[in-house]
């Protein structure tokens, strides 16, 4: 009987312990975040590497020829140029080459559409034509 109550005991501490930890990871993992949200301008990236808020960036059709249809370039503060596949086709009065845009986006985790060898496919949203 005494054993009964050291393992029923054993078992109850050892469940609380765990429940406190998962609490404790959660709360850290909502503080984290929060600070996800601080971006660095028009750059195209942010201080956590979160790709949302508006982004500015130039249509381009320079990879067409080896079948990459459109793809959009973003110039970073650092000179650095960061290029973009559009998962989903863009509408007609956006998709032109050397057209300015303020857009969000989304990288994806899905391999390059046949053709394309340079940049990352993205999920591109809330596009607006700047000229």
């Amino acid at each position: 009987m005494k054993s009964i109550i050291i393992i029923l005991a054993l078992f109850i501490s050892l469940g609380t312990a765990c429940k406190t930890k998962k609490s404790a990871t959660a709360t850290t993992s909502s503080t984290t975040s929060t600070s996800a949200s601080v971006h660095t301008g028009d750059t195209g990236t942010s201080a956590t590497g979160n790709n949302e808020g508006i982004n500015t960036g130039k249509i381009s059709h320079k990879y067409h020829a080896t079948g990459c249809e459109t793809v959009i370039i973003i110039h970073s503060e650092d000179g650095s140029e960061i290029t973009l596949i559009p998962k989903d086709k863009l509408s007609n009065d956006v998709d032109m080459d050397g057209q300015l845009i303020r857009f969000d986006y989304r990288t994806l985790k899905m391999p390059q559409p046949a053709g394309c060898n340079v940049g990352m496919p993205a999920e591109i949203t809330n596009i607006t034509k700047l000229k």
